[in-house]
Parts: structure tokens; C-alpha cells; sequence
């Protein structure tokens, strides 16, 4: 089945709006990556110790929350991936013509007089 992006004209500013986006996650999952490993924990490093009690090392709930989080924002970024991926595809197969390219619709770059 089509996505809705593979139906429509895809225009170059809704790419780099997509790809801004894309930006802004990445530095979010920095910081959440960051933000973990300043705690001295991973993302499959167990919250438990040998008797299955909480660690009393860490500060589990906040661990916790950090790796929702960032599980969610993984999840985004494939998302705006896909869409990035598809938007790209659709941009470069819809036919152009060449007065979307140039200014005047000729192959010179001198304007219509």
C-alpha cells in the first residue's frame, strides 16, 4: 500500500524541513546518550543486582526514564528516516519540468527581457 508521501508532490523545502528535523533528534539522543553514560550505566546494563534487587548505585527511576526516552526517539528517528528516504525517492521520480528548475525556463540563465 502507497504512503500518502509517495501520492503527493514533494517539494525540496519539505525534505530539508524533514532533514532539519531529523538534526534535532539526533542532538536529543546525544544528549540522552550523554546524559546516561554520565550516570555510568548503558542502555542493556541491568538495573538489578545479583539478588534481583534495585541497585542502590543508580538512581533506577531516572534510568529508566532516560532509556524510554531515548528508545522513543530512535523509534523517531527511524521514522523520519523512512520519510526522508520515501520523500527523496518521490522527489527525484515526479516529473520536473524545466521551467521548475530555471528562472526563466530556458537553458540560459539570463532573464526574459
Amino acid at each position: 500500500m502507497p504512503s500518502l508521501i509517495e501520492n503527493k508532490i514533494v517539494t525540496r523545502r519539505e525534505i530539508l524541513d524533514m532533514m532539519n528535523e531529523k538534526e534535532k533528534l539526533e542532538q536529543q539522543l546525544k544528549s540522552l546518550l550523554e546524559l546516561l553514560e554520565s550516570h555510568r550505566v548503558s542502555m542493556e546494563e541491568p538495573l538489578v543486582d545479583p539478588q534481583l534487587f534495585p541497585r542502590n548505585d543508580v538512581d533506577v527511576y531516572e534510568i529508566r526514564l532516560l532509556r524510554v526516552r531515548i528508545i522513543y526517539i530512535r523509534n523517531d528517528l527511524r521514522a523520519i528516516m523512512d520519510r526522508i528516504e520515501k520523500g527523496l525517492n518521490a522527489y527525484f521520480t515526479q516529473n520536473h519540468t524545466p521551467e521548475q528548475h530555471l528562472p526563466n525556463g530556458h537553458g540560459s540563465l539570463k532573464l526574459d527581457e
